[in-house]
């Protein structure tokens, strides 16, 4: 009897042993976070490839909305023609100038990165305002907390328009507004 037990017993502890593990992955994806560590489209929807299409179905654009996205992101990527491989050089010729401890090509660098950079940042901003300006009074309510987002405006961001409070509120409090202190 002892060996029958002993038996049965080597073979359901083989069984157990031999059973592949099932997954414990979620049958659904977990969401990503994106890169300031929400949790949300890694990518906000007014920049990068297909913006467009995405400002279209966020928006519901009508035509005339929809080539004035167009023709804004045209006009930006025709000024902003060869930008990148500018910006690439001078972060080459930089680092360069680090390993040999040039300051005086480091300064001279840095200026001419914070050029392209300024450069960047109007035409992108111009483009954008052209895109606000043809946007209705709801479109506008949907596209301000992205907006604030982007440029790190005061306002609504996605966090204030979920009902948190600031992180730089003290105890729960609620922060001060502009102009009150």
């Amino acid at each position: 009897m002892l060996k029958h037990h002993l038996a049965i017993s080597v073979c359901l502890g083989g069984l157990a042993l031999a059973e592949q593990p099932q997954s414990t992955a979620p049958s659904t994806p977990r969401p990503r976070r994106a890169p300031n560590g929400a949790f949300g489209p890694a990518r906000p929807w007014l920049r990068g490839p297909n913006v467009e299409q995405r400002l279209t179905a966020r928006l519901n654009l009508n035509a005339t909305q929809q080539n004035t996205v167009h023709t804004a992101i045209e006009e930006s990527k025709v000024i902003l023609k060869g930008v990148g491989e500018q910006e690439r050089a001078l972060h080459t010729q930089l680092g360069a100038a680090v390993r040999s401890g040039n300051s005086a090509s480091i300064d001279q660098i840095s200026q001419q990165l914070s050029a392209i950079h300024q450069q960047r940042t109007s035409a992108q901003a111009k483009a954008l305002s052209q895109i606000y300006a043809s946007l209705n009074a709801d479109q506008k309510a949907k596209i301000d907390p992205e907006l604030n987002r982007l440029w790190g405006a005061p306002g609504p961001t996605g966090a204030g328009v979920r009902g948190r409070i600031p992180r730089s509120a003290p105890n729960g409090a609620a922060a001060p507004q502009p102009g009150q202190q």
